[in-house]
């Protein structure tokens, strides 16, 4: 279905994608005349925001995933879910999408095309010789669908950290009357906290850099973005500041109405602004009658001058105040409630005026269509949201 009302930011979206093709050009012919440049830019990033409905989701796959994967990028997304607080669950739910595309399709086109390795195991190769098993299985830990991709190797007990800080979180529990040295120990497992975490970011980064310096270009799309942890939140500034990982972009999605100014999201996304991050800014909003009549007219297969399809399009969109999900959920329900029915006569969808205009969608009607809506196939919301 056509995202109507959508195209500017279409275009604005596609526009980063060139940009990030037009730095694979420079980056290759850097290489080619042997030229190395200082670390001196950090990366950049996208923000959609817009109220449950509007289509965040939709405008950014339409923008950017399948436009990516003409242009020979991999585009990978993850979502939060806020009944599963995990921490990092998105962003290694895209790196597992990226992980999988790499060792599926794009090992089969190197192989096919050259006869040599594949990227996949070019990239796993480029792995085991710049990770020691420590940070290699680091990584198995927080990114476990990328392990294909790692490559196999020894489990091991911790997940964030070596194994001595397994040994000072046991020794703390087990001595509540230590005193000054428990506070001693305290402050020393901050310590190692903080560098365990730090350690994690690095071998991140370093897994990113070798991938896209693998590929064309990675898009990565973190959804939902208002349920995030922590975790993630300092996981992609930590990303996006690095400055030395090639032809990546991250995109965000956020429904703003869930995200105060006292957000973690939004301290995130001010902090990124005071240190010069280009950021990217897109908010979309409810359609205006004229984009609901185009989008009412679509769904009905109908003219969009016909006067009867203006007329109900102009009651769906008082109703809903012209959020597209709720439009069409709206019309779903008329046809549930038999109000919109397919006249085979006609050949043509045919309903009362009347009966629509006295509908009524209270705040528990809208809840129901989101209800409906969560039961429908990730697939499905995604195009509709």
């Amino acid at each position: 279905m056509k995202l109507h009302g959508r195209d500017d930011d279409i275009k604005l979206l596609r526009s980063k994608l060139r940009e990030l093709t037009k730095k694979k050009d420079d980056d290759d012919e850097d290489a080619a005349k042997n030229l190395v440049h200082a670390k001196d830019h950090v990366g950049e990033m996208i923000f959609v925001s817009g109220t449950s409905g509007t289509g965040k989701s939709a405008l950014i796959h339409k923008g950017l995933g399948n436009h990516a994967a003409k242009s020979g990028y991999i585009f990978a997304s993850g979502k939060f879910n806020d009944k599963l607080q995990k921490p990092l669950s998105a962003f290694s739910d895209a790196m597992t999408r990226l992980a999988k595309n790499i060792t599926t399709e794009n090992s089969k086109m190197g192989e096919l095309s050259s006869g040599g390795p594949s990227i996949a195991t070019l990239i796993r190769n480029k792995i085991q010789n710049e990770f020691d098993e420590e940070d290699a299985e680091q990584l198995r830990r927080v990114l476990p669908g990328c392990a294909e991709l790692l490559g196999l190797g020894p489990r091991r007990p911790s997940l964030f950290c070596p194994s001595s800080y397994a040994d000072k979180v046991a020794l703390f529990r087990s001595a509540p009357q230590l005193g000054s040295a428990k506070r001693r120990l305290r402050v020393s497992l901050t310590l190692v906290g903080k560098e365990s975490i730090a350690q994690m970011h690095y071998a991140v980064r370093r897994f990113l850099k070798i991938i896209c310096s693998q590929l064309k270009g990675v898009v990565l799309l973190i959804d939902d973005l208002q349920w995030s942890d922590a975790a993630t939140l300092d996981l992609l500034k930590s990303i996006v500041l690095d400055g030395e990982i090639p032809r990546l972009l991250i995109v965000g999605a956020y429904r703003e109405d869930e995200v105060p100014d006292h957000h973690p999201l939004a301290f995130h996304i001010r902090e990124l602004d005071q240190m010069k991050v280009a950021i990217t800014k897109i908010r979309i909003g409810n359609l205006s009658v004229d984009y609901a009549i185009l989008l009412v007219a679509e769904a009905l297969g109908m003219d969009d001058d016909d006067s009867k399809v203006k007329s109900l399009a102009e009651t769906i969109h008082r109703k809903t105040e012209g959020n597209p999900f709720f439009m069409l959920m709206f019309l779903r329900s008329l046809y549930d409630e038999k109000l919109l029915q397919y006249n085979f006569g006609v050949m043509k969808w045919t309903w009362d005026d009347d009966a629509v205009n006295s509908k009524i969608v209270t705040e528990n009607v809208a809840s129901v269509l989101v209800n409906k809506m969560s039961r429908l196939q990730e697939e499905t919301q995604r195009m509709l949201m």
